[in-house]
């Protein structure tokens, strides 16, 4: 059976690419689907059905760099769903979290997604570290209504 794999991002134009990544790489063993942080809703349907969340680590607002993935994994973890957060950022191997990959990982995003939906679902204060490695753009998100 395939796993359900759901990429939430920034921009359309990433999420894009790791669906393509995934529907091309991996298309004997997961079924794709993608959206943005801001501009799709997640339908219960999809949430139940995932078996991985996919999560961009910085969104862009008005402020500058927020550490969205990390907000969104700690929801999935804390839903009991599997999540790993990605990003172009060359710093992993200062980090050691299973559940954060850039392009500083010694293994490749493939085979760290493969890790993950074999290894049991953690909580999330799995994500304690990146909290804090990346505690500056752990900030509230801007509200609109007073900009």
């Amino acid at each position: 059976m395939k796993a359900t794999i759901v990429s939430i991002t920034d921009t359309e134009e990433t999420a894009k690419v790791l669906d393509t990544y995934f529907s091309t790489l991996m298309a004997e063993t997961v079924v794709s689907y993608f959206m943005t942080y801001r501009r799709t809703l997640l339908s219960g349907t999809l949430v139940r059905q995932a078996d991985l969340f996919v999560v961009e680590l910085f969104s862009l607002d008005a402020i500058g760099p927020r550490a969205e993935g990390i907000f969104a994994g700690e929801k999935w973890l804390s839903l009991g769903k599997r999540a790993i957060i990605v990003s172009g950022a060359a710093c992993a191997d200062g980090i050691q979290s299973l559940l954060y990959w850039d392009l500083a990982s010694k293994d490749g995003l493939h085979d760290r997604i493969m890790t993950v939906l074999a290894a049991p679902v953690t909580g999330p204060s799995a994500l304690a570290s990146l909290r804090a490695h990346f505690s500056k753009y752990c900030r509230p998100a801007e509200d609109p209504h007073y900009l």
